[in-house]
């Protein structure tokens, strides 16, 4: 964690560095970019820090600028959003982020949800004042926007998105039903965040994981590790199918560029363990046989299962 004096260096320089032009937000958006976040910006190519140009900063909030590194990497901010150009979709005919719940039948929200119940349990065991605890893919199956009331003021939370709009409404919802909570927003879909290595206290993976498979053959553990602390934690739900399922065959079909472990267990587990991270605990929620028309590739009555599990680093 960043020592707050040299926080407060960081900001002080860009506020001297920084001219705000207070005719640009004659109508600004209620909480910018909090100034907190500005110290952990890293080009995630050459991993140097970003420089921050051309903003625009009321309070310890930024409204817009660009953030760029002297190899090109760049990415904007806008009306508190940081919008980077990372955005994988499927080689198919649609993006796996067009995420349609009406096409989700009961039986699997539901097991969803038992499954975000776990991990919120979980996650709340943990002290996570001065913490910063970030959730990918929100657009999937979202974690901590669902328990705002609970979530403590104190830590500092990071949401990414494949969608600009989906990540709109979540921070005008947060805003609304929170608005202490310190929070950074980045469109983005493909892990290699804009943020400095071993920043990261706690990861949650809200099924997001499973969805990374049907684009993805790296494992996104193997992305994320560098940017967890050495005391990391690691908290989320799997979906998977049992070994000899016709369902996975399907996948490989309909995504051809999906991982050749997709939606197996050991997707999860091999990726965990290959990237020094071990499980603390783990808990088969439950199954559906009939998770609904979204999931083209299921096969009618085979058991789409649940996994939820936590996890810690280890050197």
């Amino acid at each position: 964690m960043i020592e707050k004096d040299e926080i407060s260096k960081a900001i002080h320089l860009i506020e001297t560095k920084i001219h705000s032009n207070k005719d640009d937000f004659s109508n600004p958006a209620k909480v910018g970019m909090p100034l907190f976040f500005v110290p952990l910006f890293c080009c995630p190519h050459c991993h140097q820090l970003l420089n921050l140009k051309d903003a625009s900063i009321q309070g310890h909030y930024i409204y817009k600028g660009v953030l760029s590194c002297p190899c090109g990497y760049q990415a904007i901010i806008k009306e508190g959003i940081l919008l980077t150009d990372q955005l994988k979709s499927s080689p198919n005919k649609y993006s796996i982020y067009e995420i349609d719940v009406k096409k989700w039948n009961p039986g699997f929200v539901s097991l969803l949800e038992k499954g975000k119940l776990w991990m919120i349990k979980e996650l709340m065991k943990n002290d996570l004042a001065g913490k910063i605890v970030v959730e990918t893919n929100i657009e999937v199956s979202m974690l901590l926007p669902k328990y705002l009331s609970s979530l403590s003021d104190k830590a500092y939370y990071i949401f990414t998105c494949h969608s600009l709009k989906t990540i709109v409404e979540l921070k005008k919802k947060i805003e609304k039903a929170n608005p202490n909570l310190t929070v950074l927003y980045i469109v983005n879909s493909d892990l290699h965040l804009p943020l400095v290595h071993q920043s990261i206290d706690f990861f949650i993976d809200s099924t997001s994981f499973t969805q990374f498979s049907l684009i993805y053959e790296e494992s996104p553990v193997a992305i994320l590790r560098p940017y967890l602390k050495k005391t990391a934690r690691m908290i989320g739900s799997y979906v998977f199918y049992s070994t000899h399922a016709k369902s996975l065959k399907k996948i490989q079909t309909i995504y051809p560029a999906a991982s050749s472990r997709a939606l197996h267990l050991d997707y999860l587990e091999k990726g965990l363990r290959h990237n020094r991270l071990f499980t603390t605990k783990k808990e088969e929620i439950g199954y559906t046989e009939d998770p609904g028309s979204y999931f083209s590739y299921h096969e009618a009555g085979e058991k789409m299962k649940l996994l939820a599990y936590a996890a810690y680093c280890h050197e």
